[in-house]
């Protein structure tokens, strides 16, 4: 009896030796509980601007460069002269289409008072009515000369006229890129770029699942607030807002164009620079986030680990959205009170039955979310 009891003593013993060492066995983790909160989001996304009206400055007519009405960088209005092209060719040209019209003028005179005086004689009898009908189709062919001739005048007054550049709009003239005697091809060289910047666009793509978003901004619908950034990292001190939203999705990208308009009354922005527009918008109350360090990713999906009620360690896909600090909106595949796992993951494997350390606390939103 005594051997027996000895036996069923020694065995417990070493069964709870056992059970001691598979927990020491077990790897730590360190896990969060999910709390909804509120989180101020800052999506980024690559940005061109680009002036609210960009011109190349070129000629319709061909001759050499005969003067330079304005300096260089300074600012136009609409209609101003610019730029003088040799028009000695072109007035010369005008004066003879002129005189082309005076006598087409004069033929068309002539011809109509012979028809006049046709009319009068054939109610007397006194002329064929073939020979009315002739002075008719003389008439008919003076007046058609006539207006080709005054179309010519036109044409060529336009290109008098066009022999003087004036600005097309209002802006800022960039740096001449002729010089007085060269010679200018119209419709070819290219003089000087004009540009107005007031106000200014910044374009950039957004995903096409995002599309509803914008529509929703565009129509005033939110607090979404738009910023753009300098590639050396200070932000300008405007806000934007949204011009328009492109009509098609780029089928190769997946992306729409979307128009941010800028005032620029400091004149700090210009055509051609590229940025970072910052969308800052809170989310609900109720949104679910993660600290970043928690996800693990593959080439598939983007996963995090949770624990059960028994601290087993199970994978749960999410669909991740932006990020707010250190904390990674999640869209769907968390709930709040889940638990997951932020430190250790190197450690476990799906199945696994792990350790906690700590209470496993909520965490608290981060500093400057409400």
């Amino acid at each position: 009896m005594v051997a027996l009891l000895g036996t069923a003593c020694g065995g417990g013993k070493k069964q709870q030796q056992q059970a001691a060492m598979m927990g020491m066995m077990k790897a730590t983790v360190v896990a969060q509980e999910v709390v909804p909160a509120s989180y101020t989001v800052h999506s980024q996304f690559p940005a061109t601007l680009t002036a609210h009206d960009e011109v190349a400055i070129r000629s319709d007519v061909t001759g050499y460069l005969s003067g330079i009405k304005v300096k260089d960088g300074s600012m136009v209005k609409k209609g101003q002269p610019l730029y003088e092209i040799d028009k000695s060719r072109y007035v010369a040209a005008y004066g003879q289409v002129a005189a082309t019209q005076q006598q087409a003028e004069a033929d068309l005179a002539q011809k109509e008072k012979d028809y006049e005086r046709y009319k009068t004689l054939l109610e007397h009898d006194a002329i064929s009515r073939q020979t009315v009908d002739q002075a008719y189709t003389a008439v008919m062919t003076s007046k058609a000369n006539l207006a080709a001739a005054k179309a010519a005048v036109a044409r060529a007054g336009t290109d008098v006229n066009h022999a003087v550049i004036r600005a097309p709009v209002s802006g800022s003239i960039g740096i001449v890129q002729i010089k007085v005697g060269d010679i200018v091809n119209a419709g070819q060289t290219l003089i000087n770029t004009l540009v107005n910047e007031h106000p200014i666009f910044a374009d950039f793509d957004v995903p096409q699942a995002s599309i509803p978003q914008f529509l929703r901004i565009q129509k005033g619908q939110g607090d979404e607030k738009f910023f753009l950034k300098f590639t050396n990292g200070e932000t300008y001190g405007e806000q934007g807002k949204i011009q328009a939203i492109n009509n098609i999705v780029d089928p190769q990208t997946g992306t729409i164009r979307v128009r941010l308009v800028f005032e620029n009354k400091d004149n700090q922005l210009k055509s051609g620079m590229s940025g970072v527009v910052v969308m800052q918008y809170a989310t609900p109350a109720t949104q679910v986030a993660i600290p970043a360090k928690a996800i693990v990713e593959t080439l598939s999906e983007t996963s995090v680990m949770t624990l059960t009620k028994d601290n087993v360690v199970q994978p749960v896909h999410i669909t991740p959205g932006p990020v707010a600090d250190t904390m990674l909106i999640v869209e769907s595949g968390l709930k709040a009170g889940d638990r997951i796992i932020v430190e250790g993951l190197q450690k476990v494997r799906p199945g696994d039955t792990v350790n906690v350390a700590g209470p496993g606390t909520p965490a608290a939103p981060p500093a400057g979310k409400h």
